[in-house]
């Protein structure tokens, strides 16, 4: 893993006075430089609001979805307002494949599919993909080039000796992260972050 290019998703919760619907602040940072890349405060639902995503150059990223009501396609536009990408749901229907479970696709600006965000366990051949339970892998065709999976959570505190020792670590938890096969980055943080919160709520019921 230390050849791979990760980024590692935390989340957080402002205090004081916080915008209306308000869920949470998710941040998206380089695990080899530890530089914060992206941010966004989660308002309203992933799939059904305008969120404002801040990359690490304070340039305003923004994803949105195709209609206010059953939205299948979000978009997520570059500060210069160019689609970086779009993640598209109506396609699914062309993806039918028994080997795995499509969660979307991910489209250019010309709608030109690039990559595909996959469950690959209902694959017989589960270790081609080197994942672990709960992990998702994105697809270049049938080629795996990142997932989105778990990495422990980082803490300032030295690990205890003994049975409490084991036990503080074991309820540290974990942090999502989004992996890339490669020593290089495979999407923008802004694009990564976009991904791993609309990924969540459709996913996983308790996201907010």
């Amino acid at each position: 893993m230390t050849n791979q290019a990760i980024f590692r998703i935390r989340k957080s919760h402002k205090k004081g006075e916080k915008p209306k619907k308000y869920q949470c602040t998710y941040e998206i940072v380089d695990e080899g430089t530890q530089q914060v890349m992206a941010i966004c405060d989660l308002i309203g639902t992933a799939s059904f609001s305008t969120l404002t995503i801040i990359d690490n150059d304070r340039q305003s990223w923004i994803m949105s979805p195709n209609r206010r009501i059953m939205p299948s396609r979000w978009a997520v536009a570059d500060p210069g307002q160019n689609v970086a990408v779009q993640f598209d749901q109506k396609i699914l229907g062309k993806l039918i494949n028994p080997i795995y479970k499509v969660a979307f696709a991910l489209l250019d600006d010309r709608e030109t599919e690039k990559y595909r965000l996959v469950d690959p366990r209902t694959s017989i051949p589960d270790r081609i993909f080197g994942v672990s339970p709960g992990e998702w892998v994105i697809l270049d065709d049938d080629r795996p080039v990142a997932k989105l999976g778990k990495l422990p959570r980082q803490t300032d505190q030295p690990e205890g000796k003994g049975l409490f020792g084991r036990l503080k670590k074991a309820v540290t938890g974990s942090d999502d992260a989004v992996v890339s096969a490669g020593s290089n980055h495979l999407l923008p943080a802004p694009v990564a972050l976009g991904m791993f919160m609309l990924f969540k709520e459709l996913t996983d019921t308790s996201a907010a």
